[in-house]
Parts: C-alpha cells; structure tokens; sequence
C-alpha cells in the first residue's frame, strides 16, 4: 500500500512540477503566453525516460546480550547498518514488532546522544574550539539532562535550561571596543534574548578570544545569558533526535553523564553509556519506483539547466508532502549519456 501510495504521489506531483517548471522557467521568446503553453505542451503523458525514486525503509534487531552504548555501535555497525534511528511512524510499527516478537520489556539502547562538549557560538554557528577555562569549577554538568545554553557571571561559565529567564549580553559589529557589547537588563529566555540581539544588534555576544571574554566578563553583574548554546540531542545518523517521546521526567541527567539514549515501553530515556543493556540495531532496505514520462516540446530537454530544475521542482514537492526523508530522487541516464530521447 505504502509503494502504491508513493508511486500515485509520484506521479503527480511529477506531473504538476513539470508544467509549473517548464512553463515559467524555459526560455518562450516573444510568443504570448497562451501560444507558450500551447507550443510547449501540445502533448504530455507518462510513458517514456524516467526519473528515479529511492525509499529506504528499516528493520530493527533486537540484541539481547548487554553491551555499552559504544560496544553496541561497534556491533550494530560491523553486523548491520548502526544503532537504531526512529524517524517515523513506520519505523515505530517495525520496531514495536520486533518487540512483542522476542517478548521484550526491558530498557534497550538506541541510536541517540547527547555530547556535552558540543557547544558553538550563536554568531556564524561556529564551533567552541578554545573555552580558555572560563567553565566555573564542575561546569558543565548538564544538570536536569537538559541544560543546552550557557551564561556568564564574573567567576565564569555555567550551562542552564534554555528557558530559564535572565538579563542578557548583546554584541553590535558596527561599534567599536567595549561599545560593541550592550547589556540588557530584561530577563528573558535564551531564545528570546538571541532573537532580540540579531533584530537590534549583530547578535549575543562571543568569547572566542580572550580579548573578547575579558570584556565580558567587565560588564556582566551576575548570571547573563551570552552567545554559547550545545547541539540537543542526535541520531547516530548527526539529524536531531525526533519522533518518539521522552519518558515522563526525562532526560534528567540523574546519575551525571547520561549522554546516551535508551527506548522502554515505546519512548526514550538517557543512561549513562557505561551501563550494560541490550541494544536494537538497524538495516536498510531500498525499494525503487520508476515514472516514466514522455514530453512534447520544442526546447531541448536534455539541457543540463533544465533538467536540473524540474528535478529540484520535484524534490520540494516531496519535501513539501512530509516525503523528503531517505528518499532520493534522480534522472536516469541513458547509455549515450542523455535523460530524453526524441522519437523518431
């Protein structure tokens, strides 16, 4: 059901981006409008060259021998694909039946983490490569397990929920010196000072030099949000976590360094990834849905531009649909390097 639903999908919105694309973006001369489309399209129906349509589609292993988080990778890795990844409602059906097939109950890893080093900085998204020790003694501890935004206070750094609410550091490229740094005294959450900072500065402010923490550090009074976020939670695959839900208090970091996730009664948790638990991994099948089309028209179809934009015009209607993830779409070229023939 689920390749026939594609495939309808397919063809239509194949068919209603190549009339949107080849309409407005081929080149028609001075004809009207009217005789554009008329020229054009005397003629479009399915029936001969093809683009490609990739679906991946994932099956989950149940290990049921205890392992660490990374021995589990390492495992899942060699035997399988990695870890597992939940991204949809379908991967949640395939995983639950592996589930009540082994009769299973218990905590089991997956596929997603948390690095409590991968901070970067709001300005450029650039990553924290030198912190020059400014984390206060026993920071950061990601306390709750979820403590994703960081702020400064004179004795140095800590990481805290986004959603506490405090004064904030903003940073202004057009000034000069220690006028480039404005402190707003208005407690707000961290997304809210970082949007404020970007409508009426640059951004909130860096420390990525020394230079730039010392005036920090002048100007901030107490706790004050700045410039320095981590990364939330991931998939093994880098995509950030998704789809199934925390369990009740969760993530809470309880027992310190619970970077790695575990799945119990269909929603997530973090352990530590010392702790010995089984572990489901996954494997990928492809399935592939050919369409093939046939058009009449005066332009070359097999100029590279062209083929290029009605093949992007396809891609975002799939994207648009909720169909873009681990699905591929692709020309497919003949044996003399060309996508259309002309009949002759």
């Amino acid at each position: 059901m689920v390749q026939g639903r594609l495939a309808a999908f397919i063809w239509w919105c194949a068919l209603h981006s190549l009339l949107s694309v080849l309409t407005q973006q081929l080149p028609y001369g001075s004809l009207p409008t009217s005789m554009m489309k008329q020229h054009l399209f005397i003629l479009l129906f399915f029936t001969g060259v093809v683009p490609l349509v990739q679906s991946v589609t994932r099956k989950y292993f149940l290990v049921q021998q205890g392992r660490k988080w990374t021995d589990a990778q390492t495992y899942c890795q060699a035997t399988y694909t990695d870890l597992a990844i939940i991204k949809s409602n379908d991967d949640v059906i395939q995983l639950q039946n592996e589930v009540q097939s082994q009769k299973f109950s218990s905590r089991a890893w997956i596929g997603m983490y948390s690095n409590i080093s991968s901070w970067h900085w709001s300005l450029g998204y650039e990553p924290v490569t030198n912190i020059f020790g400014n984390w206060y003694v026993g920071e950061p501890n990601n306390g709750g397990g979820n403590q994703n935004c960081a702020a400064a206070y004179p004795f140095g750094w800590t990481d805290l929920q986004c959603t506490q609410v405090h004064p904030f550091l903003c940073f202004d490229e057009t000034k000069n010196g220690s006028d480039r740094y404005i402190y707003i005294n208005n407690s707000v959450q961290w997304p809210e000072a970082q949007a404020y900072c970007r409508q009426y500065h640059t951004d909130l402010a860096s420390a990525r030099d020394e230079t730039e923490n010392s005036f920090i550090k002048a100007l901030v009074p107490g706790i004050t949000w700045f410039g320095l976020i981590k990364d939330p939670w991931k998939w093994v695959d880098h995509t950030n976590f998704s789809t199934i839900s925390w369990l009740s208090g969760q993530p809470d970091n309880s027992m310190r360094n619970e970077n790695c996730g575990v799945i119990y009664m269909g929603k997530a948790g973090d352990a530590q990834c010392s702790t010995i638990l089984p572990f489901f991994c996954y494997s990928v099948s492809t399935k592939q849905q050919i369409i093939k089309m046939k058009i009449q028209s005066s332009q070359d179809m097999n100029d590279p531009a062209e083929n290029v934009a009605i093949l992007e015009k396809i891609k975002q209607k799939l994207k648009d649909n909720g169909m873009v993830e681990d699905i591929k779409v692709k020309w497919r070229v003949q044996s003399d390097g060309e996508v259309f023939h002309k009949e002759k």
